[in-house]
């Protein structure tokens, strides 16, 4: 069961474009946003310019108003968006496991010798939960963190063009860990899913042979086995 290259890509070719307005609806809320981030950032020029250096006390009701419409205007989109970014994650997420299950079923005997079920449920109902949280992550970052940052880059070059500019040589080094933890994690996502199947398979073969486990008293040798194995997702996690 080999999990696609790019999850994003195969997402919405496969399942997300059905309901592509949905989907561009969370993309605007979220840029909506990300730029109040960068509207918030603005209006601190006037609120210190008229509010704390020429005291002028008409300007805080004003300045203090807008700054509430964007708090406001910035909870609900961000509410919107989740909302509608759990729908279609939801939706998706069943689709993706009928058509996983789908085409399980339609393997020969061969297979289902090699995994057992206990593996094969992990790998539909968990792979799928990791996929779901993998390119949630992914949409936010591109959507509302990418234009909270352009929009912030944007009040920065209008304030100062020169320092801002300066200030961006800097951005590589604080990309870099990102990037390189990043990597880190992909290349031990498919043993971590292989290490989730393998614990969902211990614990299938327990309860399913309760009985036998009851009898010979190997409570505590079965216990042993799934701390071990435990300890073993830890490493494989972290």
């Amino acid at each position: 069961m080999k999990t696609p290259s790019h999850p994003l890509r195969w997402i919405w070719q496969n399942y997300l474009r059905r309901s592509w307005g949905i989907f561009l609806v969370a993309v605007a809320f979220m840029a909506v946003e990300g730029s109040m981030l960068g509207l918030m950032s603005y209006m601190m020029k006037p609120m210190f310019d008229r509010v704390f250096v020429a005291g002028e006390s008409d300007a805080v009701t004003v300045v203090g108003l807008i700054f509430l419409g964007i708090f406001i205007a910035r909870a609900i989109a961000s509410m919107t968006q989740k909302v509608l970014l759990a729908r279609l994650s939801e939706r998706a997420c069943a689709m993706i496991r009928v058509d996983l299950l789908r085409h399980v079923l339609g393997l020969d005997g061969t297979f289902f010798q090699s995994f057992s079920p206990g593996y094969l449920m992990q790998r539909i109902e968990g792979d799928v939960a990791a996929l779901k949280t993998t390119w949630i992550g992914i949409i936010t970052g591109y959507g509302r963190d990418v234009i909270a940052l352009l929009a912030l880059g944007a009040v920065a070059l209008s304030i100062d063009w020169q320092w801002t500019l300066i200030a961006c040589i800097g951005i590589p080094v604080l990309v870099a860990p990102t990037a390189i933890v990043q990597k880190f994690i992909r290349k031990n996502a498919r043993a971590a899913r292989e290490m989730a199947g393998r614990l969902s398979n211990h614990l299938n073969e327990v309860l399913t042979g309760i009985s036998d486990v009851k009898l010979n008293t190997i409570e505590e040798y079965q216990t042993d086995r799934y701390r071990a194995l435990n300890a073993q997702n830890v490493h494989v996690e972290t």
